[in-house]
């Protein structure tokens, strides 16, 4: 089963809003099939929804786990501002408020780079659970 071939479907479904494109990766073969509603096509065989051989890969929503993960970043690059992070959380916009933040310490990059690594992990984690990597 080739990882990659999951990633890639992971960021194409992850790159549009939750339920706006699919990616299916049969069991037994490893190939993954794409569907795009706004965009009209489906690669995804007829059937292919009830057939347990075929798997959803999930969105990045669905996987993410949000405020621990910025809380986590938080504590290891700026622990001054961890009070103040956890307050934005209190209160909508709470992501936008915490990237400013970054952004005004020059932290971005670093919490873009931390972001990505952590999702490949969170995904590889879940390709283990279903059985899809040794």
């Amino acid at each position: 089963m080739s990882y990659d071939a999951i990633d890639d479907a992971f960021h194409f479904i992850s790159d549009a809003p939750l339920g706006e494109r699919r990616a299916l990766v049969h069991r037994p073969s490893g190939k993954v099939f794409l569907a795009s509603l706004k965009a009209g096509f489906d690669e995804c065989p007829a059937g292919a929804d009830t057939d347990p051989d075929y798997l959803p890969i999930p969105h990045r929503q669905e996987l993410d786990p949000g405020k621990p993960l910025v809380l986590e970043f938080i504590r290891d690059n700026c622990p001054a501002e961890l009070a103040r992070v956890e307050g934005f959380f209190n209160r909508p916009g709470a992501f936008r408020n915490v990237k400013d933040l970054l952004r005004r310490r020059h932290l971005l990059d670093n919490w873009q780079i931390f972001e990505m690594q952590q999702m490949e992990v969170l995904l590889k984690q879940w390709c283990l659970a279903q059985g899809l990597m040794s």
